[in-house]
């Protein structure tokens, strides 16, 4: 049922109230001016707001009736009028492109073509800018040289983004506009200060301060990580100790395929696309690794789990494990104490406490030099350095391990296991020297 007059009083609205209460059907009443109220069955009375923009039905809800008044909610329309003028005015004035148009095609040109299995190391850049774009969509209608600061902020207040995230956004922006200038689609960027100034909104979407991520000695680990997660699925299992054990990020790991595993050659090669340096990787595989992987593939083969992934899916074969089913876990059993990426953490301050030489430690962790000029002219991979100092760490952790951990490497020889032992005791007696050391 509708009702439709002019300009309504307060008194006409509690006359339609009464009169349609007890009627079982939703009623709106025209208060005149795009002001409608709806009653529905219940007996809930909503102002809203309703007009035609560009041809489609614009509603919006202004509030119950009685909490805000007819003329609170004829306040509230004008208010809304106003904004859409406004808009109006301002897609109407400039000839330039919209935002949208134009961010998609400067995005256009981050896009490198793949190397035929549909991955392009470069590509993460691509994939980064378009997620950032996508945070400031609310910005893709306004012509590109109608952006300001005051509008970029309305349309982040909205978001539930992190401020991280926000303020990378702003970063993105930033070089979008930058390139619109030299294209001469604007004079200049209005907001080219907005993350640098002491204004208001510089200070909102200031960079946030950095936070490590959660971690504990290696000595610590079995009780406020391993015993922890006992308890989880044995493809779960499996997972954190092999990411504790190769020092990969979780999600390199996560993505780990058989092919990349050479039991011959004794290593795991990952590609550049899987890694966060976009460079290919090479890890020693260990008897342990080699041990825990091998029993899991044949508990696969035992399941009929044929996939080309190491860790697959809980709903597909095809595709390999949701990280979040990883983490989630951690986050839960160890009360945020301990997170999977805070291992690379423990492992290379282990590493430091045995005198492993600063050089092997960080590529271990596949870090990149600091020093530029040797980043570019050393190209050794270590790979054969590093091998005893993962034989010596995966040893160390098997040590901390459960029964519920152990019986997944099945069993190990114990000569392989006695030489461990004394390789890592006689590596700690050549730092032990060191310990109140005085000059005399």
């Amino acid at each position: 049922m509708t009702s439709s007059t002019n300009i309504l009083s307060i008194r006409d609205v509690e006359k339609f109230i009464i009169e349609n209460r007890n009627s079982g059907k939703k009623c709106i009443l025209n208060c005149g001016k795009s002001l409608f109220l709806t009653l529905q069955p219940s007996g809930t009375c909503t102002f809203t707001f309703r007009q035609k923009v560009k041809g489609k039905d614009l509603s919006i809800k202004l509030g119950h009736f009685p909490n805000i008044s007819l003329d609170e909610a004829r306040e509230a329309v004008k208010r809304e009028e106003t904004k859409i003028k406004a808009q109006k005015e301002l897609l109407t004035e400039s000839l330039a492109p919209t935002f949208g148009n134009y961010s998609q095609e400067w995005l256009s040109f981050f896009n490198v073509k793949d190397n035929g299995d549909g991955f392009h190391k470069n590509n993460k850049r691509f994939y980064s800018i378009r997620a950032s774009l996508k945070i400031i969509s609310g910005l893709d209608k306004y012509p590109i040289d109608k952006i300001t600061p005051l509008l970029v902020d309305k349309i982040l207040s909205v978001s539930d983004k992190t401020q991280g995230a926000k303020y990378t956004a702003i970063r993105i922006l930033n070089q979008c506009l930058n390139s619109a200038v030299v294209d001469g689609l604007i004079s200049s960027n209005p907001c080219i200060n907005m993350l640098n100034a002491s204004g208001l909104i510089s200070r909102k979407y200031k960079k946030p301060k950095v936070v490590g991520y959660a971690w504990v000695p290696a000595e610590q680990l079995k009780e406020k990580y391993f015993d922890k997660l006992s308890s989880q699925p044995m493809i779960s299992r499996v997972f954190y100790v092999l990411q504790v054990m190769t020092c990969l990020r979780d999600g390199s790991l996560s993505e780990l395929e058989w092919s990349w595993i050479d039991f011959e050659k004794k290593v795991i090669s990952i590609p550049a696309v899987h890694m966060k340096m976009s460079r290919d990787f090479n890890v020693p595989l260990t008897k342990f690794m080699e041990a825990i992987l091998l029993k899991w593939k044949k508990q696969c083969e035992y399941d009929n789990k044929d996939s080309i992934y190491v860790f697959y899916s809980r709903s597909s074969v095809n595709k390999s494990i949701r990280l979040i089913s990883l983490q989630e876990p951690v986050t839960s059993c160890t009360n945020r104490e301990v997170t999977m990426h805070g291992m690379r953490k423990s492992a290379r301050t282990w590493m430091a406490s045995i005198g492993v030489p600063e050089s092997i430690a960080e590529y271990v962790l596949s870090h990149v030099p600091k020093n530029k000029i040797v980043n570019i002219y050393n190209k050794h991979d270590y790979l054969r350095e590093r091998m005893p100092v993962m034989r010596l760490w995966n040893y160390y952790i098997y040590t901390l391990l459960s029964k519920e951990y152990t019986v997944l490497f099945g069993q190990l020889p114990q000569d392989y296991l006695d030489k461990c032992k004394h390789d890592l005791e006689l590596q700690m007696s050549r730092v032990e020297m060191f310990n109140g050391f005085e000059d005399e």
